[in-house]
């Protein structure tokens, strides 16, 4: 039996964006707990210096990643992949033998602008997925994005708790490095670079994405999901520290609990290609997005560990339908041409949740106390529930007027 080309570059890219998430997100559940080791013992301290530390490697990935998108269009999107996968390996594994928090700071800079996988990852499926396979291939890639995103914290925890808070950064660099190995010899791509005088520069690029008002709105989906998942890391552990009597595993147990929470968006996500043939785009987002202000209100309340690893589970669900959807709705809006640059600009929105969500974070707990960045969240769902009730247009329209 022959398979098609476009499902094994799936296949393989999606076995890679897993991994490279793991890596990425691998540390959330013990990067708080890493920097007490590092010299730092304040509580309020560890909750700020986590945000900044979180948050400089995806404000930085930020800026940089429109830029690694427009490379993938012009240079390839295979050859990006590679180089982002080679540059994480050796920065993740050099992590594990600092000295202070201002060479982890470092690093994590120098982490976030080799950034650029995800986009470069998108455009580089996409590329060869038939135009009838879009909605299922961006509902199954983003799930490696999510389960990685899950599976890397519980990972991170378990080594940390079982061997030391540097060990999990020389496995999580390793997996980089097989990544780029299998990437380099089992991913085919079929590129055709734009001619130069057809290439559009960055910034026409994005007054394009800017002009439309649909595209607008899904930037603010995407970085409402990612600030919402993001600002629970400099919190987490200190959070349930607060609810637990026992804190011995404290790492594995928040590991765990955001697992939980990345399953159930997996499993949100994997769904929405069958969702949405009975439910517009539109109509999942607006539900979606107000049931997540309501788990995370409910966490606020939240007396054990169960209560609040189910709500967790409810507040995965909403997101892990919320980011393929407006995913999609991106996808249809944006020509093939300038997919990479274009993917580049809108993961950077996602991005600045990944820079906001922390740092919000952890200066909300400095101030106001650790359990303030829950009902600033579900504010926010709030209002982005009701922009997309008044603005966003149905999902079909989107789709006709991109067509046209």
């Amino acid at each position: 039996m022959i398979i098609a080309e476009w499902k094994k570059n799936l296949a393989i890219m999606w076995a890679t964006q897993f991994t490279g998430m793991s890596a990425i997100t691998g540390m959330i559940s013990f990067l708080p707990l890493y920097v007490t080791v590092l010299g730092i013992s304040d509580a309020s301290e560890v909750a700020m210096w986590s945000g900044i530390l979180m948050g400089s490697a995806s404000f930085c990935a930020a800026l940089s990643n429109p830029y690694w998108g427009a490379m993938a269009d012009r240079k390839g999107r295979k050859p990006m992949v590679e180089k982002v996968l080679f540059m994480y390996g050796l920065i993740i594994i050099a992590m594990a033998f600092v000295s202070n928090v201002y060479q982890l700071l470092t690093l994590r800079i120098m982490q976030g602008l080799c950034g650029g996988f995800v986009a470069a990852g998108t455009a580089l499926v996409l590329s060869s997925t038939p135009p009838s396979e879009i909605s299922f291939t961006v509902g199954m890639f983003q799930t490696s994005i999510i389960i990685g995103g899950a599976v890397g914290p519980m990972l991170g925890g378990f080594i940390a708790d079982s061997f030391g808070y540097r060990q999990p950064f020389i496995v999580f660099g390793s997996l980089c490095l097989c990544a780029l190995v299998i990437v380099h010899f089992a991913v085919t791509e079929k590129f055709t670079p734009v001619v130069k005088s057809a290439q559009t520069s960055l910034n026409s690029t994005f007054r394009f994405i800017c002009s439309l008002r649909d595209l607008r709105l899904m930037l603010l989906v995407q970085f409402l999901t990612q600030f919402a998942i993001q600002s629970m890391g400099p919190i987490l552990p200190l959070y349930i520290r607060s609810i637990i009597s026992d804190s011995t595993n404290l790492a594995s147990i928040s590991g765990a609990i955001i697992a939980i929470g990345g399953v159930m968006s997996a499993f949100a996500s994997a769904s929405m290609g069958m969702v949405s043939q009975r439910f517009s785009h539109r109509q999942i987002l607006i539900t979606a997005s107000l049931m997540g202000a309501v788990s995370f209100l409910g966490q606020l309340a939240a007396e054990n560990v169960i209560s609040f690893a189910l709500l967790r589970a409810v507040n995965g669900l909403c997101i892990g339908a919320m980011i393929p959807s407006s995913n999609t709705i991106i996808t249809y809006l944006i020509p093939e041409s300038k997919r990479g640059a274009a993917y580049g600009i809108t993961s950077g929105a996602g991005l600045m949740g990944n820079v906001l969500g922390p740092v919000c974070a952890g200066i909300f707990s400095l101030f106001f106390g650790i359990s303030a960045i829950f009902w600033i969240t579900s504010i926010l769902f709030i209002g982005v529930s009701a922009l997309l009730f008044i603005y966003a247009k149905d999902t079909y329209a989107v789709c006709t007027e991109s067509a046209e």
